[in-house]
């Protein structure tokens, strides 16, 4: 397991939406870089680092609405939008980072987003327990979406190893950041970053 980020070294300072948002998105990213490690290390073979990606894409998008289900109940409207906004934005420019080292220039941010927008859509259907994490069927839409992203070789397998054991540890080490790091009852909101 990926050790996570879990609380602020100084506990009662006031924090803004956008730092919170940003130690998130650092949590998030060492989880899909995680899972991709992982599968490689089951031996379900990446072919290229362009791959990789793609399966971090898919991983970064699952975590954000696992996410925004998280902060659902913890926020106001409001503060879960701008939240979720500043997290995807920093999780587009990463991945955009990412994408250029590999792939050269490119508008990666826009098909991101829209990707992101198309995964919150299809996993909103499927339901979510603040204790439990996803559903089953919410976690194998995942997986499908994993197997997609790894290409025919191994693919019949893939699904079943996120299911059983990615998802729940995802789940499980995000929540944990989340309750740590997230707290809307106290938001700086004098340096509040749009």
């Amino acid at each position: 397991m990926v050790r996570v980020k879990k609380r602020w070294n100084q506990q009662s300072a006031p924090r803004t939406l956008a730092q919170m948002a940003n130690a998130i998105g650092a949590t998030i990213w060492k989880l899909a870089a995680a899972v991709v490690l992982n599968l490689e290390n089951e031996n379900f073979e990446t072919e290229t680092q362009a791959q990789r990606i793609d399966i971090m894409e898919e991983v970064v998008a699952y975590l954000v609405h696992v996410c925004d289900r998280w902060v659902y109940n913890s926020a106001d409207q409001e503060q879960r939008a701008e939240f979720i906004s500043v997290l995807v934005k920093d999780m587009g420019r990463m991945l955009e980072d990412s994408r250029i080292d590999v792939q050269g220039e490119g508008a990666y941010q826009a098909e991101f987003f829209d990707k992101v927008n198309r995964r919150s859509g299809d996993y909103a259907g499927y339901s979510y327990s603040q204790d439990e994490g996803g559903s089953f069927a919410l976690r194998c839409r995942f997986g499908d979406r994993v197997q997609a992203a790894m290409g025919k070789r191994d693919s019949r397998w893939i699904p079943d190893f996120i299911v059983a054991r990615e998802a729940p540890e995802i789940e499980t080490a995000l929540r944990r950041s989340l309750a740590g790091l997230v707290t809307f009852d106290r938001i700086d909101s004098e340096s509040i970053l749009l």
